[in-house]
Formats: structure tokens, sequence, C-alpha cells
């Protein structure tokens, strides 16, 4: 279905927005450790984000880059719904999930990195065995196919049809019991907390970061009268964005969850209001999750000496001042690789999303609702 651009603006001056890099850049924020980027084959972006929280954990930890395996993960994620009799679909194969999904297959099976798992995709930017199990997948689903009836979704066979699956047929060789035995669990991990030094196993740094949703999402009913949000609904994004960017201050990797339209990005890649209302529509659109790098801020008061922060780290009275103003555009390591002709504002594989474009809104048809393109974040304890 097509959806129509229909956006509930927050402020008046909303539609000016900024959405080049602040004049002043050369005074800087903050930024996180990251691993490099990565491109998703399938819609599991949801796993890439996880990866990429546990890379920057372990890089602050060991300083090393390490590649976390998002297949062994997304060989449980399969594993798990087809054993649980999810239906197989015709075209598609249902690769969506959430935080806490992946929180409770990294709990339930460890974590391992790529070359232990598929050591031909060691150091591949995306994987083409996750394409394979798809479709793989989606054929053995069909009647007639390996797993098409439900008695045959058995642990050992749905086991051996993807060890098939992610194979590729025949290129690579894939055994999960090998990658089993191998695995990192989640209460033997030691990690250290990127502020305080503090180390705990990845088991109780899971439970100590926690999921925070979006005040205005799916808390309204059909969308007459419910464009804008309440004094307390706002009020609360702004104790969020004050919590995000104390987290990236000290370093941390936070977690995002938000609504993709891919008509919002200029030719810079920001995602901004702008640009989405003269598409007029939403065009190709959905859920993503990444991983925040960095922010940028404005309308600071002039009392202190600028009024905007750019990218990049600075010293601690700068990030006091950064309090002070309102967030400009995050800056988030993505899933979507680089270099890429049909995305040619995606740089380096970070993408720049306004604030305003986050906490806005937009009609959806299927639900009769406004919703935030905002979903969620996921912070470290203490902020």
């Amino acid at each position: 279905m097509k959806h129509t651009v229909k956006l509930a603006l927050l402020s008046s001056a909303l539609l000016s927005l900024a959405c080049q890099p602040t004049p002043d850049s050369d005074v800087k924020v903050t930024s996180v450790a990251h691993t490099p980027v990565k491109r998703q084959a399938i819609g599991n972006c949801w796993l890439y984000a996880h990866a990429t929280w546990l890379e920057s954990l372990l890089k602050h930890t060991t300083g090393q880059e390490i590649n976390v395996s998002e297949t062994y993960w997304t060989y449980w994620d399969l594993y798990e719904k087809i054993i649980n009799n999810e239906p197989i679909p015709e075209k598609e194969l249902n690769a969506g999930g959430t935080w806490y999904r992946s929180k409770s297959i990294i709990q339930k099976y460890g974590w391992v990195e790529e070359g232990q798992f598929i050591a031909t995709e060691s150091e591949a930017v995306m994987s083409a065995s996750q394409d394979c199990a798809e479709a793989y997948i989606l054929q053995q689903g069909k009647a007639g196919g390996t797993l098409y009836g439900l008695n045959s979704r058995t642990p050992e066979n749905v086991k051996a049809e993807l060890n098939k699956a992610f194979s590729c047929y025949g290129l690579n060789n894939v055994n999960m019991d090998e990658a089993w035995n191998l695995r990192r669990k989640a209460e033997d991990t030691m990690l250290k907390d990127v502020k305080s030094g503090q180390e705990a196993t990845l088991a109780v740094w899971l439970n100590r970061w926690q999921e925070i949703s979006s005040p205005g999402y799916n808390a309204w009913g059909p969308y007459e009268g419910k464009k804008l949000g309440s004094v307390a609904e706002l009020d609360s994004y702004k104790k969020i964005e004050q919590r995000i960017k104390k987290a990236l201050n000290d370093h941390q990797p936070v977690v995002v969850a938000f609504f993709v339209s891919f008509n919002a990005p200029d030719p810079n890649g920001y995602f901004n209001l702008n640009t989405l209302a003269k598409s007029g529509s939403l065009g190709d659109n959905g859920g993503h999750m990444v991983v925040l790098h960095d922010y940028t801020v404005k309308d600071i008061p002039e009392e202190e000496g600028f009024t905007t922060l750019g990218e990049g780290d600075m010293a601690p009275e700068l990030k006091e001042a950064a309090l002070k103003g309102n967030l400009d555009y995050l800056v988030a390591k993505n899933s979507w690789g680089f270099d890429r002709t049909d995305r040619p504002w995606l740089k380096n594989g970070y993408s720049r999303i306004t604030w305003d474009y986050l906490v806005n809104r937009y009609f959806d048809e299927d639900t009769n609702r406004f919703q935030p393109f905002f979903r969620s974040v996921v912070l470290p304890p203490g902020y």
C-alpha cells in the first residue's frame, strides 16, 4: 500500500532544518569506537545492530576488532522460528526481530566469530550464506519440500536442513556442531564498561542495558486529533534526548530503532523532513535498528560562545555545553554497507538522522494512525 506523507510538525521551525554539517564543525562532540561496516543480506538489521553493540564493547575491552557472527545468530533465529512451526511464506522469509529477541538468542546460544562459523566469510562485507539460506528455506517450505510438513520439523531435521541452507549449495563448509563447541557463552564473556571500566559478564550487561520505547508509539487510537504529541510526550522526548547525549558523551554504543523511509535522505545522506515532504510519499520503508556513533547540537545558549557543536570528540566542558542545546542529528553506524550505486548517499556506511525526523510522525494508512519515526532506544545502566 502506498503511504502518503502527512507530517505532524512538532515545531514551526522544523521545515527549515539545516541538514548540512554545522558551520563550526571543527568544534567536536563525541564519538564511539566501532568496527568496520557490514552489509545485511536479508531483513535482520536487529542482529547486525546487536553485533555492532557487542563488537564496540569488545573493542573497548580487548583493544581488538572482533568480527562477531551475525550469521551464527541468524541460524539460531531461523531454527527457533521453524521449530515453533512459524509459517514459511512464499516470497520473503521472516527475518525480523527485536532487541529482546537477539538478547535471548545470545543468552541461549552465545556468540562466535564469523570465521568460526563460515570461514569463507570471515572478511566478507556481506554474507552470501544468509541470502542462500533464505532462498533454500523458502523453497523447502513449499509443498513437497523438506520443511513443508510440520511433522518434518524435528530438531535433528531442521538443523540438517539449515546446515544445507547456509552451505550455499555446497560452496561453504557449515557444521553447527563445530561452531557450537567454539561458542563463547554470555556468562563467560567479560566486558568493561566504557566509562567506569567496571568489568562484568556479557550476561550481566545484557540485563543491565535497558530498552526504552517511544513515548508516542502505539499509544493512541484513530489519527483524528492525534497529529501532535501532548506536552507530557514532548517532555519525555526531551528527557530521552538528554539521556542519549549523556551516554554518547561517554562513548557508549547506544542502540536506536526507528522507522525508515527511503524517501527521507537527501543527496548527502541526511534523513530529514524537508526531503521527505518534497517526495510526497514514504516510498520503500520499514523498521530498522542501528548503533549510534556521534551527534551534533544546535540552539546552544549564546553565552556559551557558540550555538552549534559538530561531529567528533571534544573536551568535557564542551560536552556539558552540548547538553544545553537541542539535538540536530545523530550519526549511526548502519548495516547497509557502503559504495552502493543504489544508495549513493550512503558514503561510508554511516547514516545521519535528524532528531526532528525521529520525533515527528507519519500517517500509517494500515493502522489509521500517526506513528512516530522513533521506536525505541537501548541505553546502558545509569543513563
